[in-house]
């Protein structure tokens, strides 16, 4: 595994598995809540997913193992802050969603 940290402290970490996810990273990433960081756990894509995280602010994870509950893993192992939540990297989720779920956890 290979972090690198390009955040301050986060309040929140979004570990972010990705695999050839580089059409979505940016829309996924601009929905990141201020002040959350984003962790794009990398599982092998060759789309340059990687890179683009990278020049979009985010943390990249390297996790050569490949599958989802690896890079799950991965992500949650580098992950510094008290709350962790999880999204799929493909658009399919807006991590924006995820407010009001950390706000009810840390009620």
């Amino acid at each position: 595994m290979n972090a690198v940290t390009t955040s301050p402290a986060p309040d929140v970490d979004v570990v972010l598995p990705c695999l050839n996810e580089a059409g979505a990273l940016p829309w996924v990433l601009a929905r990141i809540p201020a002040g959350w960081r984003a962790l794009v756990v990398d599982n092998g894509s060759t789309d340059g997913s990687a890179d683009l995280a990278r020049s979009l602010g985010a943390t990249v994870v390297t996790e050569p193992r490949r599958g989802f509950g690896a890079a799950c893993h991965a992500g949650l192992t580098a992950a510094t802050a008290d709350v962790v939540c999880f999204c799929d990297c493909d658009a399919s989720l807006d991590p924006g969603l995820l407010t009001p779920f950390v706000r009810e956890i840390r009620a």
